[in-house]
């Protein structure tokens, strides 16, 4: 039987902050080192290197050899060695109240599991491979969320304070933003390009610094006199939904002969926004009747999980997987692929394999996440 009990530091022995203190815990039967799991705040600690413990048939001691707070929040999970006399039982796919039996994964640890990493993640779809002018692969990431394409008969100008906004407004979803593109023309050696969001005043006019940036040299994009769709990475920023926000295009450098131009559409009709021109590198913005052309990129798709688990150290040594790597349980797999982009705790990784395994009556689909983004 498996067993989960739950403290904080202040059930340890010694003082607050301080290493190598002890924590005695309630097992009644001996514990084992097979079975025997420890959590602090929600991550995995490795016996040897993070703990010891004294396995023990009452009382089991574990020490904590790095330094351990009383706010923080401690769970051992471990099975013990019964004394009596073990029933014959049978192996199946469901068990009715009050009934014996062996199910093919341990329930209480799957809950378990889930308890301490929540039961969503986000899963980001690779959507289209862009190539740059030396035939290198660009990956873009995510989908096609808010964009305005229509068009394509004028050009902004954008160099040194000279200053392009294109205000834009979300959908009914939040958006964890990835980046955005837009349609530009380079002239000369005018410098980087940044784009960045910010929030809008009363007067729906850009307000404030940078929500989130990207920004890339013009060596890395176009070649001069070429108008091209370029894609800028932006930090990664959560939108909020039905907000309106503005997308800041600016140049760190140039002037009037070495200078970008944004295509846009001379008599707008993009009904979530506007242009709007500054000559003093945003301190000012002035309304104008046109719409820059842009497609922004982002996440919204979330997918159930039932649990998630870290590799263990013998995994790790037998070169099953790396540190770091997770195992992902699902129920509904339709949405998952090999290849996709799982984000968990704000880390994204790459599924590397996926195969199916069956719990009871319903079929999972395990994901061996290895690769960060």
């Amino acid at each position: 039987m498996t067993t989960t009990e739950n403290y904080n530091g202040g059930s340890c022995t010694g003082q607050d902050g301080e290493a190598n203190r002890t924590l005695t815990i309630a097992n009644t039967s001996v514990t084992d080192d097979d079975s025997f799991q420890v959590f602090v705040n929600s991550s995995f600690l490795h016996n040897i290197t993070d703990y010891t413990v004294n396995h023990k048939t009452a009382a089991t001691v574990i020490t904590f050899l790095n330094a351990l707070w009383n706010v923080q929040t401690i769970t051992v999970i471990y099975s013990v060695t019964s004394t009596t006399t073990a029933t014959t039982t049978t192996e199946q796919s469901t068990l009715s109240t009050g009934e014996t039996g062996i199910l093919p994964l341990d329930t209480q640890l799957i809950n378990n599991e889930l308890n301490y990493f929540g039961d969503t993640i986000t899963l980001r779809k690779v959507t289209k491979l862009d190539y740059d002018k030396r035939g290198n692969a660009q990956e873009v990431l995510g989908d096609s969320k808010i964009s305005y394409l229509i068009g394509d008969d004028a050009l902004e100008d954008f160099y040194d304070s000279t200053w392009i906004a294109q205000t834009f407004v979300t959908s009914t979803s939040d958006i964890e933003l990835i980046n955005v593109k837009i349609k530009v023309k380079r002239t000369g050696t005018p410098g980087k390009i940044t784009i960045g969001i910010r929030a809008v005043d009363t007067n729906n006019k850009p307000t404030g610094s940078d929500l989130t940036s990207g920004s890339l040299d013009y060596t890395e994009l176009l070649d001069d006199g070429d108008t091209e769709w370029i894609s800028i990475p932006l930090t990664e920023y959560t939108l909020s939904s039905s907000t309106i926000y503005a997308i800041i295009i600016s140049s760190s450098g140039g002037d009037s002969s070495n200078k970008y131009e944004a295509r846009n559409v001379a008599t707008g009709a993009y009904s979530g926004g506007s242009i709007f021109t500054s000559s003093d590198s945003g301190g000012a913005w002035t309304a104008g009747s046109s719409d820059v052309l842009f497609d922004i990129y982002g996440d919204t798709n979330t997918v159930a999980v039932t649990n998630i688990m870290t590799f263990e150290d013998e995994s790790v040594k037998a070169g099953v997987a790396r540190l770091g790597d997770i195992r992902l349980f699902f129920q509904n797999t339709e949405d998952v692929n090999r290849g996709d982009k799982i984000k968990f705790r704000d880390v994204w990784y790459k599924i590397d394999s996926l195969f199916e395994e069956s719990f009871g009556d319903v079929n999972y689909t395990t994901e061996c996440i290895c690769k960060k983004i």
